[in-house]
């Protein structure tokens, strides 16, 4: 329930997604459609040091990414997409612990999976995914107690492909 009203206003302030994706946990029955936002300011290259290069779940049905990120990921949904019939997972279970994934290199793919794990947890812990999530998110992949938060989302993220006629070609700013 909070999910969906913070984003229904987050929708009303902002926009149209940049593209929808489906996503899931490994858990979850359905697959759900997420909406996909993009931005200057989450790109490798960006003058925002704390938002460079990264990726966010806000709600259980929207992503942020930069838009960098977004174009390799639909170039790589070009050459080899995923579908709801053969989704895509973290190779390993892991995005940073290369002895899991047998050092294949990380594709923005299994990113994309990873972030739709973390809306499967949203889905599943309704506003404690925020509290959680704030806590949790630096600490990042790893053997400890305390990074259980992300380790599950590499762990049960499925990322079932774009959604078919929902690329935009505009980006957004948020």
């Amino acid at each position: 329930m909070c999910h969906d009203t913070i984003s229904n206003l987050f929708r009303s302030i902002v926009g149209q997604p940049r593209f929808r994706v489906y996503g899931k946990g490994l858990a979850e029955g359905d697959w759900h459609v997420i909406d996909v936002y993009t931005t200057h300011r989450r790109d490798m290259n960006s003058r925002w040091p704390l938002f460079r290069g990264t990726c966010i779940t806000w709600t259980s049905s929207i992503i942020s990414v930069g838009c960098d990120f977004a174009e390799e990921l639909i170039q790589e949904q070009r050459r080899e997409p995923v579908s709801r019939e053969f989704p895509a997972t973290v190779a390993g279970g892991r995005i940073r612990e290369s002895a899991a994934r047998c050092f294949a290199p990380l594709t923005a793919t299994e990113i994309m999976a990873h972030e739709c794990g973390h809306t499967g947890q949203g889905r599943r812990m309704g506003f404690l995914y925020w509290l959680i999530g704030a806590m949790c998110t630096q600490c990042r992949e790893g053997p400890h107690f305390w990074n259980r938060f992300e380790n599950q989302a590499s762990e049960t993220g499925m990322f079932g492909g774009i959604v078919k006629g929902s690329l935009r070609a505009v980006n957004y700013r948020i």
